[in-house]
């Protein structure tokens, strides 16, 4: 009988375990010492602190699909379906809840504001599958995270009701059909649905928008002044027949200051996957399944260079913290179920400057992060990480987690990874959402590990470093922000 998997089977069974640990040289990273008595290896529910966040009204355990938090760590935003709520950290009050969507939202995520009164910029990606259709949704809020401009709403109830009044009547008086009767009930939840489109059509006319999606596997879609902002739009793969050139994917360069297109980036296949702002907003690198790596000039929008195409599917990319260098991953030879790219090169030159090879390297690398002291975490799908020195060429350190059910390997992967602490700490999130941090200086570490049974409700949405007092805070579909100081 054929086995089925998914996350929540996954999490029933499945006892984390680390079959390869960091460590340098050879020698493994060996368990912090700690000042607050708590152990380096530790368990979700022996958190610090624990504070209960209220997005929504009647918020229920689990619901939360999606996690954002404003660059000053004050603002956090969470959304539940096509509902967004906001919460105020420093003033523990729920600011706001936003109901104008009328297709769910996928992602959330805070941009630099342009205002001159200041506040935040949050940005919200809708998504529908059935229909083919994304959005990109610009909410500006103000100091205290509540809306800049209050939207217009309707009660959906009330006008449900008011509204069927003369069709129930003329139904009651001409047929003896009743306000209860099953007949009817198709034509409320009908009417119903179109009255919510209508909803929140009115509730989110006043907000910026833009028909298309920014790309994902850990793209950069502003520039540092938050000035212009990436998105892609006919993303769709052409693996099944061509289509006109006027059709095929494109990069737009949005200008968020005067809300109008500043370039169209074309030249693409196929489906665009990765997009990025170099760290200085001089470039901006792609990566597309038609096995090309694009750079661009962000003032002209001139192709600066074309890397590739490099015989598979080009998947991520990372920039160098000055601007100079860049790492791209893709598949190389794909026809030979074997090669998979990975290589910094130069941003000026194109040239490449090292590539990184490992037998264990075979499939495919969505994520990457390049640290501020010049080493790169490189996250393969077959659940290895390593940590690499490009321009020495030399791998520092590696991980894996111990998985003995191949189907349990791509649920069980590492799925992200950030430097914090100028590049001396390595955080990791394993598949199952327990979370490694790796001292790579001091080649020490810590652990928070998720408890056997915790389920898909309790899951990590997200994950914030706080550099002042050491500490790690996890935000979770439960709706609790846990603290752990290290």
């Amino acid at each position: 009988m054929a086995r089925h998997m998914n996350k929540k089977i996954f999490l029933a069974d499945f006892v984390y375990e680390v079959e390869t640990d960091f460590g340098i040289d050879g020698t493994p990273a060996s368990w912090a010492s700690t000042d607050n008595g708590k152990p380096a290896h530790r368990y979700w529910d022996d958190e610090d602190d624990e504070v209960e966040l209220q997005f929504f009204d009647n918020q229920k355990r689990g619901e939360i699909g999606n996690f954002a938090a404003s660059h000053d760590e004050k603002l956090v935003a969470a959304s539940s379906g096509s509902i967004i709520g906001v919460y105020n950290l420093e003033t523990e009050k729920h600011c706001m809840q936003f109901q104008g969507l009328a297709f769910p939202c996928v992602k959330l995520m805070f941009g630099p504001t342009l205002n001159e009164f200041g506040g935040y910029l949050l940005v919200i990606e809708t998504s529908d599958r059935d229909e083919r259709k994304s959005a990109v949704f610009f909410m500006e809020l103000n100091q205290d995270g509540y809306m800049t401009h209050k939207p217009d709403t309707i009660n959906v109830d009330e006008l449900l009701q008011k509204s069927l009044e003369p069709v129930v009547s003329v139904m009651n008086d001409s047929f003896g059909v009743s306000s209860t009767s099953p007949l009817l009930e198709s034509v409320r939840k009908g009417y119903g649905k179109a009255l919510e489109k209508l909803r929140a059509g009115i509730e989110s006319r006043h907000l910026s928008r833009v028909a298309g999606r920014p790309s994902g596997f850990g793209s950069s879609p502003f520039s540092i002044d938050g000035r212009l902002f990436l998105y892609l739009i006919q993303n769709e793969s052409t693996q099944s027949g061509p289509r006109p050139p006027a059709d095929l994917p494109k990069v737009i360069v949005y200008d968020m200051a005067n809300k109008s297109q500043k370039h169209v980036l074309g030249g693409y296949e196929d489906a665009i996957m990765w997009t990025a702002f170099s760290p200085d907003s001089q470039y901006i690198a792609t990566a597309a399944w038609d096995g090309t790596f694009k750079i661009f000039d962000v003032s002209t929008g001139d192709c600066k260079h074309v890397i590739g195409p490099t015989g598979g599917q080009c998947w991520s990319g990372a920039w160098s913290p000055d601007s100079k260098h860049i790492l791209l991953c893709g598949m190389a030879n794909q026809d030979s179920r074997g090669e998979t790219f990975v290589a910094v090169y130069s941003a000026e030159t194109a040239e490449q400057v090292n590539r990184f090879r490992d037998e264990q390297l075979r499939h495919w690398v969505r994520c990457a992060a390049w640290s501020a002291r010049g080493e790169i975490a490189i996250v393969h799908e077959k659940n290895n990480v390593w940590i690499w020195e490009p321009f020495e060429n030399k791998t520092i350190s590696s991980f894996k987690v111990k998985v003995d059910d191949g189907m349990k390997e791509r649920f069980a992967a590492v799925s992200a990874v950030q430097w914090v602490n100028g590049g001396e700490v390595l955080v990791a999130r394993a598949g199952d959402d327990t979370v490694e941090i790796w001292n790579r200086v001091k080649n020490i570490k810590w652990r928070i590990q998720r408890p056997e049974g915790a389920g898909v409700e309790r899951g990590i949405g997200m994950l914030r470093w706080s550099k002042e007092d050491r500490a790690l805070r996890t935000f979770s579909r439960d709706g609790y922000m846990r603290s752990y100081h290290l």
